[in-house]
């Protein structure tokens, strides 16, 4: 039989005491309780129990300046969770008949209440030329599949991220026709 000193296990342990500082391994089992909750408590501030919800309530057209389109984007944040979320920034990007536009951001931090709602609006700006070719793009689809009396609409998509105040962050997404609204 085997001297029990010589076990692999036990040689393992011994080169790895060497290596370790004198007394780590006396001391671990007193403070891993106290860093496993300070790691437990700091990974619960950086995401909510529960997500929020961000619906994109409505696209439209702004106004037209010069070369340059703008279009506001309304959404509406829904808060299920217990505690209260701050939305720090929301961005998206605004495609027009298939074609990528325009990105638009939030301008200023939204705080949403515990088991409330709250709405936000951001803008996006756009070229004229861009605005023109989903039109054309529209025109052409309405040709196809539409009678002559009902006037053509532009689809849009809307996708973007919403990043929480611990820095979670949530993708939201919604299409529809320009200027209607949920």
């Amino acid at each position: 039989m085997r001297n029990p000193a010589w076990h692999p296990a036990r040689r393992l342990t011994r080169r790895l005491a060497c290596r370790l500082p004198r007394g780590f391994a006396r001391g671990f089992p007193r403070r891993f309780p106290m860093v496993a909750a300070l790691l437990l408590a700091a990974c619960a501030t950086m995401l909510p129990g529960i997500p929020p919800r961000i619906d994109v309530v409505g696209v439209s057209l702004d106004r037209i300046v010069g070369p340059d389109a703008y279009f506001s984007v309304a959404v509406s944040i829904s808060n299920p969770d217990d505690r209260d979320v701050v939305i720090e920034s929301l961005e998206g990007t605004l495609s027009i008949e298939g074609q990528e536009v325009a990105k638009g951001d939030l301008k200023a931090p939204v705080d949403v209440p515990a088991h409330g709602s709250a709405s936000a609006e951001f803008s996006a700006r756009t070229g004229m030329d861009a605005v023109l070719l989903a039109v054309a793009k529209a025109m052409q689809r309405g040709a196809r599949t539409r009678p002559s009396a009902v006037p053509p609409s532009l689809h849009y998509l809307i996708e973007g991220r919403a990043k929480l105040a611990g820095g979670a962050s949530l993708p939201f997404s919604r299409s529809g026709d320009v200027g209607e609204s949920r």
